[in-house]
């Protein structure tokens, strides 16, 4: 037997694993930081499965089976941990929920952090102190043949869905979370920590990054925040830090974006099975993943130079990759609904239907243009440029067919530059495009957004 929660489970019902049936992890540190969850599924089925010699529940949830288990404190729990998920639980994706303390003046007590990255303290000083010498080849990585990033990323697929999450008294932010060992953060690293700005310091979550990096598995981790550190990384009120609270504010948060992947993954199959023949074996062989303006895409490329714009205030004093691209699909009548990015845009047409590409520049005029093979579409180009801050949109001319294409935005796509129109918004900024503005945006639960839906 086995104890979840004061719940008795028996080792006899041991999971297996459905084929083609979606697996997601739920994992924290702490057993605090999963109480919501045991409350949310208390009345669900739970089956037993052992991770390596440590028997955990499953859960099924919405027709997926959900894990939940803790990891322990640090990193090296929490890397050990994953490993096994990984090897005898398979999920597509792994959420970790829990509790940080605070380092961005921004944040109060149980303000919610989702780390779009994240960094080990104490190993940033190597990236510099071991070039030139003997143990330069330790950075990088002997099994994948990589160098180590200087910081680890979540999901982009992931980052993407919840770009622009909101949640009725809950202050959401999302950035860097740094992660150290040393409780509640090393003094003498300290300064070097601000300086790159992280939100929060925790004691998992980079390590959850460098794991899913090693083992490409798709994580995300929601942190709540506890306690706030003082400038110098101290904290005399650690015993006052509202461990429940913070834990529960980045449970909701993370159980919110659970529905999301779940309510997501439900609509992509129904689409997937109406798809074209050429768009499935395109979606397969670039492993295409659902995008939320409509469509299909994968990154294909970032570039490692970084750049400062002119205009501080374009990317809110941050810097940006010099360049990204990505494929995108389009199939039959879906569609790239309004949207806009604080980046140039240029598209380049590969194959199938020609596409329409509408643009509502500055000044408020709408141009139409014609991406496609030049040489078998009169009118057509095989590129169409977008200037930043200008709205967009495309669809299909061949409704009957799909269409592949590339973007290619400069300075380098981030998740936070791009707007999804809200129809009524966009509509009563352009009154006289209300036809085409009502055929090429989307009909998404605001209360609810698994989607970035930002008002204009």
């Amino acid at each position: 037997m086995f104890r979840v929660n004061n719940t008795t489970y028996s080792k006899n019902f041991l999971f297996q694993p459905t084929k083609n049936k979606l697996r997601i992890a739920i994992i924290s540190a702490m057993p605090e930081e999963l109480k919501f969850f045991y409350d949310k599924f208390s009345e669900l089925k739970a089956t037993n499965i052992k991770l390596g010699q440590f028997d955990s529940a499953v859960y099924e949830y919405k027709e997926a089976d959900i894990l939940i288990t803790h990891v322990g404190l640090g990193t090296t729990f929490t890397a050990a941990v994953l490993t096994l998920i990984h090897a005898h639980f398979k999920p597509e994706y792994v959420l970790l929920s829990g509790t940080a303390g605070g380092i961005n003046a921004k944040l109060n007590l149980r303000d919610v952090v989702i780390a779009e990255n994240a960094f080990e303290a104490e190993i940033q000083d190597i990236f510099t102190e071991l070039k030139g010498t003997p143990f330069e080849s330790c950075l990088k990585h002997p099994l994948k043949n990589e160098n180590f990033p200087h910081v680890y990323s979540a999901n982009e697929e992931l980052l993407e869905m919840i770009n622009s999450l909101q949640i009725e008294g809950i202050t959401i932010h999302k950035g860097t979370v740094v992660s150290s060992n040393t409780f509640p953060a090393p003094k003498e690293l300290f300064e070097k920590i601000k300086s790159k700005n992280p939100y929060s310091i925790d004691m998992e979550t980079s390590a959850l990054y460098q794991t899913a990096w090693l083992l490409d598995a798709k994580v995300l981790a929601v942190r709540g925040i506890s306690n706030v550190l003082k400038s110098d990384g101290t904290d005399d009120q650690l015993h006052l830090s509202d461990v429940t609270g913070s834990a529960h504010a980045a449970a909701k948060v993370l159980f919110v974006i659970l529905d999301n992947i779940l309510q997501m993954k439900h609509t992509l199959k129904k689409s997937q099975a109406a798809l074209t023949h050429e768009a499935t074996k395109l979606i397969k062989k670039y492993n295409l993943q659902q995008h939320p303006e409509g469509g299909y895409f994968s990154a294909t490329y970032k570039s490692t130079d970084e750049i400062t714009s002119t205009d501080p205030n374009r990317y809110n004093n941050e810097k940006r990759s010099a360049g990204t691209s990505i494929y995108y699909l389009l199939d039959k009548s879906d569609y790239s609904a309004w949207h806009s990015l604080k980046s140039d845009e240029t598209w380049h047409f590969y194959y199938g239907s020609p596409i329409y590409v509408y643009i509502i520049d500055k000044s408020g005029e709408l141009k139409t243009h014609l991406l496609g093979n030049s040489f078998m579409t009169e009118g057509a180009s095989f590129q169409v440029h977008i200037q930043a801050g200008d709205w967009f949109a495309a669809e299909n001319v061949d409704k009957a067919t799909c269409s592949f294409v590339g973007c290619t935005v400069s300075p380098g796509f981030e998740y936070h530059d791009f707007i999804l129109a809200n129809r009524s918004d966009l509509t009563e900024k352009f009154p006289q495009h209300r036809e085409i503005i009502e055929k090429l945006t989307r009909d998404f639960d605001l209360s609810n957004r698994n989607l970035q839906v930002v008002r204009c």
